[in-house]
């Protein structure tokens, strides 16, 4: 008799909860992305099946921010680069009314890795149209998507793929050398601002933060990890500056989608990069890391390796390293699947899988790091569970 009691009780507080809230719905509703969204799933295969190019990614941003401007919001960054391209920030908002915890994801900082454009705006896609994503991704946080940092090396390097590789050093230095010739590695900008032998900067080398602590003279001008005359020479670096600045009290996680050009070597990484010293919050980092890659497990079933960024060589004046030191972010990450250099573009297979396994790992870091917080999380019988 006292359950039967209960069973009613529960189902009459159920049943004024449903009028309370069709009655008093939540004043975000009408402007809410369960309310605007054109909801249906986008499926496992990518929309986008080629490479995506500056002109192109224009014109999808273009797109996405025309058919739902409520949620789509489309900035472009200034200063423009050397060659005049436009780097694009693209910010999706559930929620017209309110801000919410902001996640920054800054892809293509170096030219070669192709496939990052795509995952972002594969991503971005699934963010706003997939129901699979809308909870607990897309409801949940205000997300900042810079699919591209580095136009002109994405053009640059695309432009040369069908050409002989040679040596990097004796690309830049020998003008005549460069006839029907690309070099093996490109890692900068082309900025021709010192000449048109060795030019470039490495725009992940160029923020202000222990810029060039890591080498005790100055690199060489050729050098694909020259890191500019001084911080913030290059256009990229002063653009992204400008942008994450303005998110800075919002800016709750951020991950630079980068690539590893080595086979079966792909990483999970955590600043210091200029330094071996650990952050203060390296175990949140490396628990966050770790759980991301036992859920992003590789194809093969191997995992991410997961460890502070330095670990690999040190590096000054890196993106990630700024974010944290200098915006005080405590979650940052830099993320790193395999993508080979000058990949074979007609070769989709290679696309998709950087693409799948970067939206995985991706979502996987946001996971980690609402279960590291107990975000949107129910303990039942001991054993949490996330909704």
């Amino acid at each position: 008799m006292l359950l039967q009691i209960k069973l009613y009780m529960v189902s009459v507080l159920y049943l004024f909860g449903i009028l309370f809230m069709i009655l008093f719905p939540p004043r975000n509703y009408e402007q809410s992305g369960a309310k605007m969204r054109k909801i249906r799933s986008t499926g496992s295969s990518l929309k986008y099946l080629q490479y995506i190019d500056q002109e192109t990614l224009l014109n999808i941003t273009n797109r996405m921010a025309k058919e739902d401007p409520e949620m789509v919001r489309l900035v472009h960054l200034t200063p423009r680069t050397s060659n005049n391209n436009s780097i694009i920030a693209l910010e999706l908002h559930s929620d017209t009314h309110s801000r919410k915890p902001g996640i920054l994801i800054i892809g293509t900082l170096n030219g070669m890795v192709w496939g990052t454009t795509n995952a972002i705006i594969e991503l971005a896609e699934k963010l706003l149209y997939d129901a699979n994503y809308q909870t607990p991704f897309f409801n949940d946080y205000d997300w900042y998507l810079i699919p591209v940092v580095n136009p002109d090396a994405l053009n640059f390097t695309k432009s040369l793929r069908k050409f002989r590789p040679i040596q990097e050093l004796l690309w830049s230095r020998n003008i005549t050398a460069r006839n029907n010739t690309r070099p093996s590695l490109w890692h900068k900008n082309v900025n021709t601002e010192l000449g048109d032998t060795c030019f470039g900067t490495n725009i992940n080398r160029n923020f202000a933060y222990h810029w060039r602590d890591d080498v005790s003279k100055p690199p060489d001008v050729c050098s694909q990890y020259y890191p500019g005359t001084r911080p913030f020479s290059a256009a990229e670096s002063q653009a992204i500056r400008t942008y994450i600045h303005k998110l800075e009290d919002v800016l709750q996680i951020a991950i630079n989608v980068h690539a590893s050009f080595v086979p079966k070597k792909e990483f999970i990484l955590y600043p210091w990069r200029y330094s071996l010293r650990q952050p203060s919050n390296y175990r949140n980092l490396q628990a966050i890391g770790e759980y991301a890659a036992r859920q992003a497990r590789l194809p093969d079933g191997r995992l991410y390796e997961v460890h502070q960024e330095s670990s690999d060589g040190r590096v000054a004046g890196s993106l990630t390293d700024y974010i944290s030191g200098v915006l005080g972010t405590d979650l940052v990450f830099l993320l790193k699947p395999f993508h080979p250099t000058f990949p074979n573009i007609s070769d989709t297979s290679i696309l998709e899988t950087y693409v799948k396994k970067t939206i995985t790992s991706i979502l996987s870091l946001v996971r980690g790091w609402r279960s590291s917080t107990k975000q949107n999380t129910l303990s039942f019988f001991g054993r949490d569970v996330e909704f």
